[in-house]
């Protein structure tokens, strides 16, 4: 792996096998390339532990295998503590980004102080992969606790900022995004809308 990364991609997958190899190869093709990728397996029992065998040779990927199911919360801290990067991105395995969804939302970031996540409108996009919509969050210069919350995955958060605040609470395991949000917000940290679509949100059963 990346001696000094930049930022971390983490994946997070339980059973989207049919769905996974897209999330890492969007991760892995990402034009800002100061990276590196930890996916966590929740104990997948489809064919996910098959595809990620193809990847355990990367050397800028580290695979975690959870013996007993965790979910996403408990599984998130675990990536957030592995992780090396200054700035930490989720990415669910049934989703994918944009190739330059890091390189635009880091260089953003940067320009800010205080600035401890940045998050981005998506695509919505169906089973096999054909936009249904894009969705616009109401772009504002500075977010509050009266704003949409971002979505926990694809949202580009400084790893200190969010070691400060504690991880996510893992008594809330249906949280997603929320809890971060609000407790950045509370903290007096500044949250940023890139006015784009840079990832693309699937819809489907499961």
């Amino acid at each position: 792996m990346p001696i000094n990364p930049t930022i971390t991609i983490y994946i997070t997958n339980c059973n989207y096998g049919k769905y996974l190899t897209a999330a890492i190869e969007s991760a892995i093709k990402q034009t800002y390339k100061k990276t590196d990728i930890i996916i966590i397996d929740d104990a997948s029992k489809d064919v996910s532990k098959k595809i990620l065998k193809r990847y355990q040779k990367n050397s800028r990927i580290k695979i975690i295998y959870n013996k007993k199911r965790k979910g996403l919360i408990k599984s998130s801290n675990i990536a957030i503590r592995a992780a090396k990067g200054k700035f930490i991105l989720r990415l669910d395995a049934d989703d994918y980004l944009h190739p330059d969804a890091i390189k635009k939302m880091y260089l953003k970031i940067m320009k800010y102080k205080n600035a401890a996540l940045i998050f981005p409108d998506f695509y919505w996009i169906n089973n096999n992969s054909k936009i249904l919509s894009k969705f616009h969050y109401k772009h504002k210069v500075n977010c509050n606790v009266k704003d949409t919350p971002a979505h926990g995955a694809c949202s580009l958060i400084n790893k200190k900022s969010l070691i400060k605040i504690g991880c996510y609470n893992e008594k809330f395991d249906r949280q997603d995004g929320y809890y971060i949000w609000f407790l950045l917000l509370f903290n007096k940290y500044k949250i940023i809308h890139y006015k784009k679509p840079l990832f693309y949100y699937r819809k489907h059963k499961k």
